[in-house]
């Protein structure tokens, strides 16, 4: 029985030596992680735990632009205004939440398009819409993107809009702009050359690419570029973080381009329709204000009596007398008894008053 209690007694020494090791080498081992990754076991999970949901941006960009915030199974949970024009929108739309991406962007084109953005124009063409994926977004699955747009486009021919729909996907980003482990920020020169190309109506195999930068412009980071097709050329700037069109003007080649903006507000676009050039310059062409007389009232008139003519008396005439004659007896005649006959007997001939050509 001693034997026993003393080979129990070992046993259960050697049972807890070896807890005791074992647990002090995990802890060895825990804080050797700690110390190499410099966060706690915990904080690890925390991490873990903050990336959950997984959520994707997807920016629409017509005049409005809009973030949509969708979670990992292709829900809506946010709409966010990132200008004026999107802020009204999104004010006026509650009812979003949990509803599909494709219905979420149909339904806002159908109020961008009853606020009137889709009058607007670009270079002579309607403005195309811009459905732009943020870097690092979840993809719900692979046709994801693809889906969102063929829904849009269908949704804008439904309202007989000729605009284009021009995706912006991950696959859409320089990455020699990316850095310290964030994807890059800015599209690729192909992405905003094939924008440009879109918004010009000019197919690829036409364009001639004559210069292109990437440039910044008050901050902004843009793509310049500039191309020829057809016998016109194509100067556009692209914003190389949105994709949006910032500038656009073409002219027939070897003719000066210019800024045609001739309307009195001068704000850089031509106000074909504002043509007013009469003195009150309200905005509206006063066709029948051609007033230029010194009284300056509306009415047309050429000097300051009211009635047309050329001498003292009021009536049309070439001599004092008021009767348009060219002697000073009041007939038109060339010689001096009041006919018209070119000797001097007042009968019209050619020689002594007889019409033959003899004696």
């Amino acid at each position: 029985m001693k034997m026993r209690k003393i080979l129990l007694g070992a046993l259960t020494t050697f049972t807890l030596t070896a807890s005791v090791f074992t647990t002090g080498c995990g802890s060895q081992d825990l804080r050797a992680t700690e110390g190499a990754a410099g966060e706690s076991q915990a904080e690890v999970l925390q991490e873990e735990s903050s990336a959950l949901p997984e959520t994707g941006t997807i920016i629409l960009s017509v005049n409005p632009e809009i973030s949509i915030e969708y979670d990992e199974n292709g829900k809506v949970i946010a709409l966010t205004g990132n200008n004026v024009d999107g802020e009204g929108i999104v004010d006026a739309y509650q009812d979003y939440q949990g509803k599909e991406c494709s219905i979420v962007l149909e339904e806002l084109i159908n109020r961008i398009h009853e606020a009137g953005y889709f009058v607007d124009e670009i270079d002579g063409n309607k403005k195309n819409i811009v459905i732009q994926m943020e870097p690092g977004s979840v993809l719900p699955d692979d046709d994801f993107l693809e889906t969102i747009s063929r829904d849009t486009q269908e949704a804008v021919a439904g309202l007989e809009l000729t605009s284009g729909i021009v995706t912006i996907d991950e696959d859409d980003y320089d990455e020699s702009y990316a850095k310290d482990g964030n994807p890059s920020p800015y599209i690729t020169l192909e992405k905003a050359k094939e924008i440009a190309l879109a918004q010009a109506q000019v197919s690829e195999s036409e364009a001639v690419f004559e210069d292109r930068e990437f440039d910044f412009d008050d901050g902004i980071a843009i793509y310049e570029l500039e191309f020829t097709a057809a016998g016109n050329e194509y100067e556009y700037d692209i914003d190389a973080v949105t994709g949006k069109v910032l500038k656009a003007a073409h002219h027939v080649t070897g003719q000066e381009m210019g800024d045609t903006d001739y309307g009195p507000d001068n704000d850089g676009v031509t106000d074909y329709s504002d043509t007013d050039y009469g003195p009150d310059n309200d905005g509206v062409t006063d066709y029948g204000n051609s007033d230029y007389g010194p009284n300056n009232d509306g009415v047309t008139d050429y000097n300051d009596n009211g009635a047309t003519n050329y001498d003292d008396n009021g009536t049309t005439n070439y001599d004092d007398n008021g009767t348009t004659n060219y002697d000073d007896s009041g007939n038109t005649n060339y010689d001096d008894n009041g006919n018209t006959n070119y000797d001097d007997n007042g009968t019209t001939n050619y020689d002594d008053g007889n019409s033959g050509y003899d004696d």
